[in-house]
């Protein structure tokens, strides 16, 4: 029987690809270390009318800038990590990666309009980064263009088959669709990708029991819930293993109903 039919199926959940920076002695132009920044200058008089603010990292490269930022991220600084990205990009405008991590983040914060300027600009600077066109198929799938989501993700997973972001979005997308042996495929190389990350055993899971493969689907969420720390996500799992393992509990109703965007979750769910 298929659990989907009562409504109880769990938004499809949805990973953002993650950022990598290149380590600063591998770039030329990354500038010198934060630590090895110059002094400020005085400050300002007050009602100079050509003084401006001094910017501590206007004359760092822009890996180095880039690390700044995900720095600011990573200790919830949002905004600071947003700054320092904005002024990079004006110290350098031409570097795509700048524009493809404020992007990412400005999707992780719900800003997806902004979002998606910025990943466009980041796929036009450098069309094979494969990250950005990821990011840049959820902003895409968020305003509802899903050919053009899907188009990114193929040419993200031809540019790196194993960049699992791609993979995992691209099975949702799929599944959304009503491509469910496509979906299949996806998670399956998820799994095979990364066997401890909880996500994709869900949602093979889901996709099993739309194509009434009942045990496969029972074995995914028990696998699911052994790995997963998330109790939201592990609620929905307990609820659809029960109605697998007793399926004349169940009434039934007519015809899946298509999952709504609304009903979508972001995380990894570990």
């Amino acid at each position: 029987m298929c659990v989907r039919r009562v409504r109880l199926l769990a938004g499809i959940l949805v990973l953002i690809a993650p950022v990598t920076v290149p380590a600063a002695a591998e770039s030329a132009d990354a500038g010198p270390s934060p630590a090895a920044a110059p002094a400020p200058p005085a400050p300002v008089t007050p009602g100079r009318p050509h003084g401006a603010p001094y910017d501590p990292h206007a004359r760092l490269g822009p890996e180095v800038q880039l690390r700044i930022a995900l720095q600011h991220q990573a200790e919830g600084r949002p905004r600071e990590a947003l700054a320092v990205l904005s002024a990079a990009i004006g110290n350098h405008p031409d570097q795509a990666r700048l524009y493809a991590v404020r992007g990412s983040l400005l999707l992780e914060a719900g800003r997806v309009a902004p979002a998606l300027a910025d990943l466009e600009q980041a796929v036009t600077l450098d069309p094979d980064d494969a990250e950005a066109l990821t990011n840049r198929a959820q902003a895409y799938r968020r305003f509802g263009r899903v050919e053009q989501a899907l188009a990114d993700l193929d040419r993200a997973l031809a540019l790196d088959p194993a960049l699992l972001a791609a993979r995992f979005n691209r099975g949702a997308l799929r599944y959304g669709a009503g491509d469910y042996r496509g979906a299949l495929e996806d998670f399956d190389h998820c799994v095979a990708l990364d066997p401890h990350l909880p996500g994709p055993y869900f949602n093979r899971a889901s996709v099993q029991d739309v194509l009434g493969n009942d045990q496969a689907a029972i074995a995914d969420l028990k696998r699911f819930l052994r790995i997963s720390r998330n109790e939201d996500w592990n609620d929905q799992a307990r609820q659809m293993l029960r109605l697998l393992e007793n399926p004349k509990g169940v009434p039934a109703t007519p015809g899946p109903e298509p999952l709504g965007h609304g009903g979508e979750r972001r995380g990894n769910a570990r």
